[in-house]
């Protein structure tokens, strides 16, 4: 049995302290502003409490996403310090070399 954590684990907003109403009334906002999405996603207290995708985008369609690769490179890392896979004295140079001889 893996030890591996679920990341994002899914919960009703109630149960993690998320109003329905107030994101009901965000989506309204984006809807009177005429804010296009693609997607939105509230994470609280370590759950996904509200998700959802605007047609034709769903949870399986690709998407670009140009420069909000760092950002999820950077929580990547967070998470593998996090679980001792990496510490911040690792040297780049030094995990790739590892990680091409798995």
């Amino acid at each position: 049995m893996s030890s591996r954590r679920v990341l994002l684990p899914r919960s009703a907003p109630a149960a993690s302290g998320v109003s329905f109403r107030g994101v009901a009334a965000l989506l309204d906002l984006l809807e009177e502003r005429s804010v296009e999405c693609h997607s939105i996603m509230v994470p609280r207290h370590g759950h996904v409490a509200a998700e959802g995708w605007w047609a034709p985008y769903s949870a399986g369609r690709p998407r670009l996403l140009y420069s909000l690769t760092k950002s999820f490179t950077s929580i990547a890392v967070g998470l593998a310090i996090d679980d001792g896979l990496l510490s911040l004295d690792d040297r780049v140079v030094e995990v790739r070399s590892q990680s091409a001889r798995l």
